[in-house]
């Protein structure tokens, strides 16, 4: 008897709890530069900060290509591009506003590319 109640409980009180507040989209990732041939996996956040996953059916090099060409140019400023021993690419990018960054992978056990894109609010001045 004492296992349904404390489900109804946590449910009840997951019901109840204030919603998470995420930014706006356009506060954390303002352009959104969307993988070639891309679809969204999944999106997460928290209060200062969004993180937004692709899977492209292009091969992870030429996702590295089309964001080292894209954040090369106004309004970005490519500030990092480094290689991890697995062969993921992680970008860091400037601009006039949230920074982005950009986490290149090939897709587990499947053809593709998993492509990470984050942004943080900036802090108001």
């Amino acid at each position: 008897m004492r296992k349904p109640l404390l489900v109804a409980t946590l449910l009840l009180l997951s019901a109840c709890s204030e919603p998470r507040k995420e930014p706006k989209l356009g506060e954390a990732i303002p352009n959104l530069l969307v993988p070639p041939n891309a679809e969204v996996i999944s999106r997460e956040g928290g209060e200062e900060a969004i993180k937004i996953r692709f899977r492209s059916s292009q091969p992870p090099e030429q996702v590295a290509d089309y964001y080292r060409n894209v954040l090369s140019k106004e309004p970005w400023r490519l500030v990092s591009d480094t290689r991890d021993q697995d062969g993921g690419v992680a970008l860091y990018a400037e601009q006039d506003g949230p920074p982005l960054w950009v986490t290149i992978r090939k897709a587990d056990g499947a053809e593709g590319t998993f492509v990470d894109l984050a942004g943080a609010k900036t802090k108001s001045r």
